[in-house]
């Protein structure tokens, strides 16, 4: 009698229970407006509904934005409307405003990160000097603050890819023709990791790198996760949402979960591509899910932020490094 009770429970488990259980999505970003460039804004990744204006930038657009982890500060690149050609990069405290960190600098930045210490790397070529060259660049925090800043060149590379912390803060990540490298900042030192791939990122542990590719066979892009201990595949992620276009790949927080980001172009020059998507899939498996649509496109600059560090800014307007530091 014992036993038919028992299998008569565990019957009702296996009915009762999804077949799949899934980690929650959660999480808090700060994203670029997707219509107003000069804004950012925050929300809860699970109700868009509460996004807020958390920041309105001096200038008329925001390329890129970092946010320093575990802490209240925000590197974005922007530009002029009426001068595009030259990009700066600011610090934004989002308790006193933003300061400018590299003024005219540089020109074509492509991308900025911060690590978790708060060194800066970022592509893109300097205006002027000895070194004329596109690159991978590093300003050490020690040097934030200082006008003009001192940078190092990590690697000398003729396009403009994307780069990502490692969570150590001991090495950065980037893409090539020639594949996925790990860069060690303080040897720079490489390690290839694949032979084709863009937009790679470390998962929140270290542990592991996640890139997309080109299959060779079908073209069809798809997803590797890979273990950085033995350098070989732990999945591979396949059937994609249809697009003409793959523009970014992140973790979330927890490890749970990769979020892509995809467009499909128009047919001809003058169309209009359609709204960007993002896509948020399960890393142990499970289906793509479609999120942030908060206004009718999706996302396409974004980083994760801890709400547990201040982020109601005083003021928006410029502020002066004096300032800052008092």
């Amino acid at each position: 009698m014992k036993i038919g009770r028992i299998g008569f429970y565990l019957w009702m488990l296996v009915v009762l229970l999804p077949l799949s259980i899934h980690a929650e999505l959660r999480g808090h970003l700060v994203y670029r407006h997707p219509y107003n460039y000069d804004e950012l804004w925050i929300t809860d990744i699970r109700d868009t509904r509460n996004a807020r204006l958390l920041f309105k930038h001096t200038k008329n657009v925001i390329q890129d934005l970092s946010v320093q982890k575990n802490s209240r500060y925000i590197f974005i690149i922007s530009t002029d409307e009426k001068n595009p050609f030259i990009e700066d990069v600011y610090r934004v405290d989002t308790l006193r405003g933003e300061a400018i960190l590299i003024k005219d600098k540089f020109g074509d930045i492509a991308h900025v990160d911060t690590s978790p210490g708060g060194d800066v790397v970022l592509t893109g070529r300097p205006r002027s000097g000895d070194i004329l060259m596109r690159g991978i660049y590093l300003m050490p925090k020690s040097e934030i603050g200082r006008q003009p800043p001192k940078f190092n060149l990590l690697k000398e590379i003729g396009s403009f890819p994307r780069v990502d912390w490692a969570p150590n803060g001991k090495q950065i990540v980037h893409s090539s023709t020639k594949g996925v490298f790990i860069l060690d900042v303080d040897t720079k030192n490489e390690t290839r990791i694949s032979r084709q791939g863009k937009n790679a990122v470390f998962s929140p542990d270290g542990k592991k790198l996640a890139f997309s590719y080109s299959n060779n066979l079908t073209g069809i892009r798809q997803i590797d996760i890979i273990s950085l201990d033995t350098l070989q595949p732990l999945r591979t992620i396949k059937d994609l949402i249809v697009h003409s276009s793959f523009s970014g790949l992140r973790w979330t927080q927890d490890g749970e979960y990769l979020i892509y980001t995809v467009f499909v172009s128009g047919l001809f020059l003058f169309d209009l591509p359609t709204p960007r998507h993002n896509i948020a899939i399960p890393v142990n498996g499970g289906p793509h899910e479609r999120i942030l649509d908060a206004y009718q496109r999706g996302l396409d600059v974004f980083d994760w932020i801890n709400p547990a560090y201040p982020v109601e800014p005083v003021n928006h307007l410029t502020t002066l490094w004096g300032k800052i530091k008092q």
